[in-house]
């Protein structure tokens, strides 16, 4: 017995001497990390941002027609504006261009309009002449031959001299563009529509002026306002 408790003294003795000459080292302290943008965000800016989104959708705009000219469209797109509300031209406005139709005259009927069609097809293969030729089956030119259009008179006058030398004798007419309808398109800044008494005031002295409302994102990417 008295030699057990002799090796344990001896035994905590050594592990005692072994701990003074190798002390344990301490962890080193972990560096620390910046938090992470996990791209939460807060409820309170969710709900936010969905009122917002929500508002937009429903916003409604105006497309004002009727304008009697380019300087009435003007003057009104100048008083909307001073009142808070958003303008633009709607797009596609700009008339088309003046065009140049080469054709061949109507016939008496459409049986010799299809021989004549298939006769002009076949030299103008041989002679190797492009050219958009068509029957004309409608309209005021019923039975004519359609040759093409062309925004350029040069061009049409070469290709009707092209086919005349293949023994035909083809027309030119000059297509007035359409007389061009100006709109604008209205859009409120702080309500969801430009309200009744708003645009009362903006057309008592323009009674021919009308209005279409349309949700204002689905022509959001058309136009630019001012």
């Amino acid at each position: 017995m008295r030699y057990v408790v002799i090796t344990l003294v001896l035994l905590n003795l050594a592990h005692l001497g072994w701990n003074l000459g190798w002390p344990l080292t301490e962890p080193e302290a972990g560096e620390s990390r910046a938090l992470l943008n996990s791209g939460l965000t807060l409820v309170s800016e969710f709900d936010s941002r969905n009122l917002q989104a929500d508002s937009e959708a429903e916003r409604l705009c105006s497309l004002v027609s009727g304008f009697e000219d380019e300087a009435e469209a003007a003057e009104f797109m100048a008083e909307a504006i001073s009142r808070s509300l958003d303008a633009a031209y709607a797009a596609g406005q700009s008339g088309r261009e003046r065009q140049y139709r080469v054709f061949l005259p109507p016939t008496p009927s459409a049986e010799i309009a299809r021989l004549i069609l298939e006769d002009l097809a076949a030299r103008l293969e041989a002679a190797d002449v492009t050219a958009d030729i068509g029957l004309v089956s409608s309209g005021d030119s019923q039975n004519a031959i359609a040759l093409g259009s062309f925004d350029s008179a040069t061009a049409a006058v070469s290709l009707r001299d092209r086919i005349s030398a293949l023994g035909y004798s083809p027309q030119i007419e000059r297509i007035q563009p359409e007389p061009e309808r100006l709109e604008l398109w209205l859009r409120p800044t702080q309500s969801g529509r430009v309200e009744t008494p708003e645009w009362l005031d903006l057309t008592r002295e323009r009674p021919n002026l009308s209005r279409v409302e349309n949700l204002c994102q689905t022509i959001a990417q058309a136009i630019q306002f001012q």
